[in-house]
């Protein structure tokens, strides 16, 4: 086992003491139950930019206290986070406010450019955080035909052996375009077909290519050896923010199947992305604040058994 390996075992195990901790700290707020797969529950950061943006130490300490264990992180210097300071923050700093608060960061998703135009930059600020994933959406352009999606996937076991390297394993994250055929092929499958399962991780939104057409339980299924990660995100036609569980996905159905997939985290994520593909419903508002929905989530997932 390496050091890495060792120290992220080690951080998993002491997790739940150390979160104890921090919320006896906050006043005695209750753990949450780490149902439904026996993990701690998270939230994606994208949804908490305007909570953390305002009041970072605060808002870290108030996603713990509605019951978040854990965070999906997202770069700082983009994702709704670009206009304020924290991109200008490191490594260290952010883990220590997360450790602060008891709230466990395994991975975060970072731009195609800050995988390639600055990747020594971006890996020590990986390495400072003390992530075990990093997540990658694919490249602008490259997108419309099957061979720009073999391209994407040649770059990302590129990148997976470049990250690999560097003691992380890479993961990638869909939305809804890698679900829209392109000249008879759907992307996603491209993907799968072109990526090395060594080097290359799938974190599944499931909401995300709920929002294409797609089968969320069939893709589940289809590539169950693929995944180590999942974001649980409901859909409703036409509506941009929706709590887990308040839209149509099958939870009981998608998490069973996600523990036989054995993915390793999981996280609650209420903001949509398919503006453009809600089957032909008008979109509604996009939402100011997904705080509610978050809370609501959090409540459903502390619920759900299976």
């Amino acid at each position: 086992m390496s050091n890495r390996q060792l120290t992220s075992e080690l951080t998993r195990r002491t997790f739940l003491g150390g979160a104890a901790l921090a919320a006896a700290a906050l006043g005695g707020s209750r753990l949450a139950d780490a149902e439904p797969l026996g993990l701690p529950i998270g939230f994606q950061g994208y949804d908490a930019r305007f909570l953390l943006t305002k009041d970072w130490l605060g808002g870290w300490k108030q996603l713990r206290e509605m019951g978040f264990q854990s965070v999906d992180l997202v770069s700082f210097k983009g994702y709704g986070y670009e206009k304020s300071d924290l991109g200008k923050m490191s490594g260290k700093e952010v883990r220590q406010t997360l450790d602060s608060v008891g709230m466990l960061a395994e991975n975060c998703q970072f731009y195609y450019a800050e995988l390639h135009d600055t990747f020594k930059e971006t890996m020590t600020y990986a390495h400072d955080l003390g992530l075990k994933y990093i997540i990658s959406a694919p490249a602008s352009g490259h997108r419309a035909t099957g061979d720009d999606w073999k391209w994407q996937a040649d770059q990302l076991n590129e990148l997976g052996k470049r990250v690999q390297a560097e003691g992380f394993q890479l993961g990638y994250h869909n939305h809804d375009l890698e679900f829209m055929p392109v000249g008879g092929a759907v992307p996603y499958d491209i993907l799968m077909a072109n990526t090395d399962p060594k080097l290359v991780r799938f974190q599944i939104d499931v909401g995300n290519l709920t929002f294409a057409g797609a089968d969320a339980s069939a893709y589940l299924q289809k590539y169950s050896d693929r995944y180590f990660s999942m974001h649980a995100k409901d859909y409703l036609p036409g509506k941009t923010s929706v709590p887990v569980g308040q839209g149509i996905l099958d939870w009981k159905k998608i998490f069973t199947l996600a523990k036989k997939a054995r993915i390793v985290n999981y996280f609650a994520e209420v903001a949509a992305y398919g503006v453009g593909t809600l089957h032909g419903v008008p979109a509604s508002a996009w939402p100011s604040d997904s705080l509610d929905q978050l809370r609501q989530s959090c409540q459903f997932l502390r619920q759900l058994t299976i």
